[in-house]
């Protein structure tokens, strides 16, 4: 992903665009990846079995609790990037079920 945002992420200060003899000034900005959930897991970071302890890209809830409908939003820990970057600075990574490799978007934020 590094090398192929690097062309976005060095134009800081945006760039010129010519469309019909009139030129705009715009940045480029990535804003949504649309992926399924295998994608998703390897985006993220997470391991990829329904066995592990968190097996959902999303949130931080249990594997045992995942089919249970009366969670509250209390129970249902979302995964930031802080928390996860956190995570792997206190090398607890495991327990969350996310492989311990750097983010290239930590360096973004």
């Amino acid at each position: 992903m590094e090398i192929i945002l690097e062309p976005l992420i060095s134009l800081k200060n945006g760039i010129d665009l010519s469309i019909d003899n009139k030129t705009y000034w715009f940045f480029l900005k990535v804003s949504v990846i649309i992926a399924d959930w295998p994608e998703a897991s390897t985006f993220c970071l997470t391991f990829k079995s329904s066995n592990s302890n968190n097996p959902c890209h999303f949130c931080l809830v249990t594997k045992n609790h995942l089919s249970e409908i009366n969670l509250s939003k209390e129970d249902i820990l979302p995964r930031t990037h802080e928390n996860m970057k956190e995570s792997l600075q206190l090398n607890t990574g495991k327990s969350i079920s996310i492989e311990n490799i750097s983010n290239f978007f930590w360096k973004l934020t």
